[in-house]
């Protein structure tokens, strides 16, 4: 194959894995099933890395597709299977204003910065933190971006069309309803993708080669690859077009040299290159040194890593003191774990927030978390019951989490699995403050831990068998007290196994044969 031709075969793949990643996010009936999901996320490598520590399946093959794709061509990860690595080429595409100038210069990668977040990162990680991870982590990134700024304006095209048709009988598209993500996570998506934009506008891949995880690991088994570009200085005419097209500012057209580990391998230089002057072919022969830094900013760049690993580490209750944390949805001390994360200390340290399980659930239950598991589970999806309840028979988020966060459940076994404990709060009640009949929340119990018992003046109030109540929050979406509910979930900081509900036997209805009337 020429080596020109190289880029046309990267964007056809990096567009053909770009769909599937998008409408991952952006599938509004649920018409992707759950083992094409886990194929697809099993090629992301931060998700994957992290489930490794759970278990070993799909995201353990992934890896290591990954990690030989890397020791054999280089970072081709992060030009064709990343899907923000695609949506910074979309954006920087648009800068065609300086095609015909100097687009893009060389310049020497920070590698202080880069090597010192990812271990930063690391470390946070075994530590139970994912703070940087959810913030930094390319495919939870391009999900967030998806499922909280794309999805909504989808839904509502979707719903406007749905009206616009029906009013001529056209039923072809049914009404959704909108998700609507929390104020703080939609201005926090909104400022991420601000700024990745911004840098992929004017500077190309700076955020791969200055911020992101995956690029910073895969930048350091690329130095050991068996093929790379390299500069022939031979046959180089020094025109410089290579270091004009180089989005990763890679390419020293000067001194003729290619830092191969900032390289995306975007193969933009070899189509450019008007003779042979690129090739793949032997080893970067030294390592790219670090710019030098004075003390000042090392000072600032230890004093901030410092400031971030003390937020990171901080629980959750000692974060309520320092930060401000929604109120009102919910009393429970902890916010309630998805079925299948085990505890929220499993689930905190695992969870990369790239809100799968969010656009999969069929209840909008699953909701993603600003501050309430503390800084370290910023983005990490929550239980919001006063969205709609857990379905009963639904298991899909444990099928689809790339990371082991949420783990899968058979369907019998989810049905046991006792995430939180419906508290009663009987002063609150209106059949207590009103002395009248409701019993919403019993009527609405799946395993009936919710039932009525007899009050006065021939009520029924409500009443809880915490035994076999599974925090479904099936009782607390229907209660209409307001704004503080009568009945809620209080959080189990880790899963517990309900017994099962009794079931009583019908009695048969006995029928009184009539006689033959003639």
């Amino acid at each position: 194959m020429e080596l020109r031709r190289l880029k046309t075969v990267r964007v056809v793949v990096s567009l053909i894995l770009f769909v599937p990643a998008a409408f991952l996010f952006l599938d509004l009936t649920g018409v992707l099933p759950a083992w094409a999901i886990t194929a697809f996320t099993s090629l992301q490598l931060v998700p994957s890395l992290v489930k490794l520590f759970s278990s070993v399946g799909w995201g353990a093959l992934g890896v290591a597709a990954v990690l030989l794709l890397t020791l054999g061509f280089g970072r081709v990860y992060c030009s064709t299977l990343c899907p923000l690595g695609t949506l910074q080429d979309f954006i920087s595409r648009l800068n065609r204003r300086r095609s015909s100038s100097r687009r893009f210069i060389f310049r020497r990668q920070n590698y202080l910065l880069q090597y010192g977040l990812l271990l930063l990162a690391g470390a946070l990680a075994f530590g139970g933190s994912m703070l940087l991870i959810n913030l930094t982590e390319p495919f939870s990134n391009f999900g967030r971006i998806t499922g909280t700024l794309v999805q909504p304006l989808l839904l509502l095209s979707n719903n406007a069309a749905s009206w616009v048709l029906g009013r001529f009988d056209v039923y072809a598209l049914y009404n959704i309803p909108l998700r609507v993500p929390p104020v703080g996570v939609f201005v926090v998506s909104l400022a991420f993708v601000g700024m990745v934009a911004h840098l992929a506008y004017h500077h190309g891949r700076l955020y791969c080669n200055t911020l992101c995880p995956a690029g910073a690991l895969l930048g350091l088994l690329s130095r050991a690859a068996l093929f790379r570009i390299v500069i022939d200085e031979h046959a180089c005419k020094e025109c410089g077009l290579c270091e004009k097209v180089c989005k990763s500012g890679c390419i020293d057209s000067d001194n003729k040299r290619v830092d191969f580990s900032a390289c995306v391998s975007c193969f933009n230089c070899l189509d450019a290159c008007p003779t042979v002057g690129l090739k793949y072919a032997g080893r970067v022969r030294k390592w790219p040194t670090a710019p030098e830094m004075d003390q000042r900013r090392r000072r600032i760049l230890r004093d901030s890593a410092a400031g971030v690993a003390t937020l990171a580490f901080l629980p959750g209750d000692s974060l309520r003191a320092v930060l401000p944390v929604p109120t009102g949805k919910t009393r429970s001390r902890f916010p309630v774990a998805p079925p299948g994360s085990r505890s929220v200390e499993w689930f905190t340290s695992r969870c990369t927030a790239c809100h799968i399980c969010v656009g999969v659930c069929p209840t909008g239950v699953l909701s993603p978390s600003l501050f309430e598991y503390g800084v370290g589970g910023i983005f990490q999806p929550r239980m919001d019951y006063s969205v709609n309840p857990c379905n009963y028979d639904c298991t899909l988020c444990g099928q689809v989490c790339p990371t082991g966060a949420i783990l899968p459940l058979a369907p019998e076994e989810k049905k046991l699995t006792q995430i939180g404990k419906t508290k009663f709060v009987k002063e609150e009640c209106i059949v207590f403050t009103k002395k009248t009949e409701c019993g919403a929340c019993s009527e609405h119990c799946p395993t009936k831990a919710v039932h009525m018992v007899a009050y006065e003046k021939g009520l029924v109030i409500p009443e809880v068998n915490e035994e076999i109540c599974i925090g479904c929050g099936a009782c607390e979406r229907p209660c209409p007290v307001a704004p503080n509910k009568a009945i809620y979930v209080e959080s189990n900081p880790i899963h517990l196994i309900a017994k099962k509900p009794e079931i009583k036997k019908a009695e048969p209805e006995v029928r009184v044969e009539e006689e033959f009337p003639f």
